[in-house]
């Protein structure tokens, strides 16, 4: 499976929310 550069940058940015709802 490859990650396209926008569905990494989207998948960073689901990480980061994450990390701050947490």
């Amino acid at each position: 499976m490859t990650f396209t550069p926008t569905q990494k940058e989207l998948f960073n940015k689901n990480i980061e929310s994450l990390s701050n709802i947490l």
